[in-house]
């Protein structure tokens, strides 16, 4: 049976989150997917069609967060962007809709050498959105970007550059780019409708990949957010959770640090103890991860197990600051199993803590009512099961992302020795 689990505001929530990664371009995700929008009503496409090409507007830039780039490799339209390979392979191995994948592999590339229409579309829509600068006003820059399309058009789909006059001399379209008050109402009033429903198993599939995002931005956190989705649903089994709450929980463990996108790696890497200013840096992601789930009031009891792991019963947590009276059982579960989860596995910092020292540290916190007693009882009483789980879980999750690691290092080679082997025959 599916769910009220709408497949688009997932999507919205993990192209909100990555477009934190970048200060200068936020909303860059949405705005590309209001002008392919536009330009898949002008050609006609069917509603599957439009759902593929929205979908992939909002992720199209996949690949950057892996990568490092700060969005400057935007700037760059060739179709070596490796991002866009990155954003593939991610899709592709984590048995995504192949379709999206190969749109968003080929979204850098010319129409000669792409006959995927849904990408050309994006193409030409990421290079108008990416041409408009910020502190002019979009209406003086028509000619200068409708000159620099005409200069490069032979890289573009004949369709819609037949199309392209219309849209981009129309005021109200170029305005309706730059507000993301009517892109959102644009958006949403159009997925209203339709019927994109996820069942649980499939939203835990997509949640999965979404903690790939987050968390493969460090080596250190590779396999943080598959070791919590081990540790927090055996703890809830063991408060007789049915089956449908545990698979809750479970997409929440992966959800959970969906806000860390906007966290520079370097901190995320930093070997010694943060500084403040890195501390409150670090602390916000929970804020973001709030944000990033507040697309539906369906996702509102996943949102909030995800986004309070580090409010405190006495109040001293963050970002809310809630207190025992704000929180309920599965999100102080949530509370317990990241702490275990954090001090058991390796940081960058130290190795994971052995069994004597995880016991004390959980145990004080419950006695200074920073944690839930009876929660961290019931998890020492069961240390081992939930330990080796926790450990199989992320031993998987280091190998798979040990895998993706070394193909996409292939690939990085294939792609440098193109270039090079393209500059000395220039």
């Amino acid at each position: 049976m599916k769910e009220n689990y709408n497949f688009y505001n997932i999507i919205k929530s993990l192209s909100y989150a990555m477009d934190l990664i970048s200060k200068t371009l936020v909303g860059h995700h949405k705005k590309v997917a209001y002008v392919s929008y536009r330009f898949g009503l002008k050609l006609g496409l069917d509603i599957k069609e439009m759902k593929k090409l929205i979908a992939a507007s909002l992720l199209h830039d996949l690949g950057i967060f892996y990568l490092d780039q700060e969005y400057q490799d935007l700037n760059s339209d060739d179709e070596n962007n490796f991002h866009a390979e990155v954003g593939y392979k991610l899709l592709e191995q984590n048995c995504f809709d192949p379709e999206i994948a190969d749109i968003i592999r080929y979204h850098h590339h010319d129409y000669s050498n792409n006959q995927n229409q849904l990408s050309n579309i994006i193409h030409l829509a990421d290079r108008i959105v990416v041409l408009i600068s910020d502190g002019k006003s979009v209406l003086n820059q028509v000619n200068h970007i409708k000159k620099v399309i005409e200069n490069n058009k032979e890289r573009f789909c004949p369709e819609c550059l037949k199309l392209f006059p219309e849209l981009i001399e129309n005021e109200a379209f170029c305005l309706d780019i730059i507000s993301e008050k009517v892109i959102s109402k644009e958006l949403d009033n159009f997925f209203e409708d339709i019927d994109w429903k996820l069942d649980l198993d499939e939203l835990i599939n997509v949640s999965k990949l979404i903690s790939h995002i987050t968390d493969f931005r460090s080596p250190f956190t590779a396999a943080h957010s598959q070791g919590l989705a081990a540790v927090a649903p055996a703890l809830a089994e063991k408060y007789n959770y049915s089956k449908r709450e545990c698979k809750e929980i479970k997409a929440a463990a992966y959800l959970h640090d969906i806000g860390k996108l906007m966290v520079p790696t370097e901190i995320l890497n930093k070997k010694g103890k943060p500084t403040k200013k890195e501390w409150n840096i670090l602390r916000s992601h929970t804020y973001y991860t709030y944000q990033a789930l507040s697309t539906s009031p369906k996702l509102d009891k996943i949102r909030n197990m995800a986004a309070y792991h580090h409010e405190k019963l006495d109040g001293t947590g963050y970002p809310f600051q809630l207190d025992k009276k704000d929180l309920n059982l599965s999100e102080r579960i949530m509370a317990v199993a990241d702490i275990f989860t954090a001090i058991t596995e390796d940081r960058p910092y130290r190795k994971g803590m052995k069994k004597n020292k995880v016991e004390k540290i959980l145990t004080e916190m419950s006695l200074s009512n920073k944690i839930d007693k009876d929660i961290v009882a019931t998890l020492l009483e069961n240390y081992n099961e939930i330990n080796q789980l926790r450990i199989e879980k992320q031993k998987n999750a280091s190998d798979y992302y040990q895998d993706f690691r070394e193909k996409i290092n292939e690939k990085r080679l294939f792609y440098l020795l193109k270039e090079t082997s393209n500059e000395l025959y220039k």
